[in-house]
């Protein structure tokens, strides 16, 4: 909105109910403006999400340099032409989730893997996915000898 025809000189000889008015106008076009500005950016980061682009690393930067079409599509295009690959950002692990691979690795490396889940995948397991503390005692007594871990005192 052009603020060129109502300069305060020319608005002086206006009564005040509507200089007041005009400057309530001016306000909520400059509110109107922002959350159209704010839309424009959600619609944009909407957009870069469906299509898999990551938040992180390169995807960041293409997120940020990005000027062309918003169609899902089309930023794919641009990811795969500038080497953003998609869909490979890795939700955060557990910490006993990561700490069980790293073994896993470790026992794969000097030759005492076996195959299929062990007692204590299983006892892990049956710990995380219990939601209170009946079941995490009870997957305890379980699994949980097997491994070195038992109830005591709980009882």
């Amino acid at each position: 909105m052009s603020d060129e025809f109502l300069s305060d000189e020319e608005t002086d000889h206006l009564d005040p109910n509507i200089r007041a008015e005009l400057r309530k106008s001016k306000e909520r076009a400059r509110l109107a403006e922002q959350a159209l500005a704010e839309a424009q950016e959600l619609r944009r980061e909407l957009a870069f999400t469906k299509a898999g682009i990551p938040e992180t690393g390169t995807g960041a930067l293409l997120r940020k340099a990005y000027d062309g079409d918003t169609d899902p599509e089309a930023i794919r295009e641009a990811a795969a032409e500038y080497g953003v690959i998609i869909g490979t950002e890795q939700p955060a692990a557990n910490p006993l989730a990561q700490e069980l691979n790293q073994h896993r690795a470790i026992a794969g490396a000097t030759g005492t893997n076996v195959s299929g889940p062990t007692s204590q995948d299983s006892f892990m397991a049956g710990v995380q996915q219990a939601g209170t503390r009946e079941e995490t005692l009870a997957a305890i007594r379980a699994n949980g000898p097997e491994s070195g871990v038992y109830v005591v005192g709980y009882e």
